[in-house]
């Protein structure tokens, strides 16, 4: 018996000193001007110093997980074609962000 409640004493000590995650998903969605989805490469790039963050898109949607919260600017090459003009975004420090990117 001293044992188990040793092993659930050890579980909840780690539990609280586990650090929480603050950082977003980030769902990129591609469409073209017809609404068809797009493929290629989604780019977020902090504006200040940081980590980028990439994805390839599939049937034009991708996810990037772990995005800290802050100012980004985007970019998405598409497979073929010119890639879209990069564009300011902020992203929340926390939760899902759906992010709708506009292909040429």
């Amino acid at each position: 018996m001293r044992s188990g409640l040793a092993v659930l004493m050890c579980a909840v000590a780690l539990l609280v000193a586990a650090p929480a995650s603050a950082d977003a998903v980030v769902n990129a969605i591609v469409r073209n001007a017809a609404k068809q989805p797009v493929d290629g490469e989604v780019s977020l790039s902090p504006t200040g110093e940081g980590k980028r963050f990439r994805c390839t898109t599939s049937k034009g949607a991708c996810t990037m997980r772990g995005v800290p919260g802050g100012r980004y600017i985007v970019t998405f090459r598409p497979k073929a074609g010119s890639p879209t003009a990069p564009r300011k975004v902020v992203i929340p420090p926390s939760g899902n962000t759906d992010l709708h990117i506009a292909a040429k």
